[in-house]
C-alpha cells in the first residue's frame, strides 16, 4: 500500500512567526500532536506537542512571546506520496519519529503518522503469516 492511500490531506499548519500560543491552540481545535509549518505551501518545520512541552512550558517560557521558528525543528525527514507504507515505517524506525510529512515536487500533500500505519503493517503481517502457513499445508 502506498502512502497517498492513507496519507492525512488536512494539515493543521501555521506560519514560521507565528506564537507557539497559536500553534498550540491550532493544534488543539484539530486533535492533532504536531503542526507543519509552511510558507507559501513549503514546509519548512515541524512542531510537535512534545516541543512546546520540553521547550516552552517545561523552561517556564511565555507562549505568546515564543516564535514557532524559534523552536520548530527544521531538520525534515519527509518522502513521497508513492513510498510503500514498509518503506515509510522503516524510514520513521531509523530516524526514531512518529510524523512523517509527505511531498510532491516541493509541495506539501500530507502526513502520515505511526497511528495510521500500524494497522496497515499488522495487517501486512498478518496477511504474511497467513501466506506462508497455506504454503506449509
Amino acid at each position: 500500500m502506498l502512502l497517498r492511500e492513507i496519507m492525512k490531506r488536512e494539515l493543521v499548519t501555521v506560519e514560521p512567526a507565528a506564537s507557539i500560543k497559536e500553534a498550540a491552540e491550532r493544534m488543539k481545535s484539530g486533535d492533532v500532536g504536531c503542526t507543519l509549518i509552511t510558507e507559501n505551501g513549503v514546509l519548512r518545520g515541524i512542531l510537535t506537542d512534545r516541543d512546546i512541552t520540553c521547550n516552552v512550558v517545561a523552561e517556564g517560557k511565555d507562549p505568546d512571546a515564543i516564535k514557532v521558528k524559534e523552536i520548530m525543528n527544521k531538520d525534515i525527514i519527509f518522502t513521497s506520496p508513492e513510498t510503500d507504507t514498509l518503506e515509510a515505517s522503516r524510514m520513521m524506525a531509523q530516524k526514531k519519529i512518529r510524523r512523517l510529512p509527505v511531498q510532491s515536487n516541493g509541495r506539501l500533500e500530507g502526513l502520515v503518522t505511526m497511528s495510521e500505519l500500524a494497522p496497515i503493517l499488522r495487517e501486512e503481517m498478518d496477511n504474511f503469516f497467513n501466506l506462508e502457513e497455506a504454503y506449509r499445508h
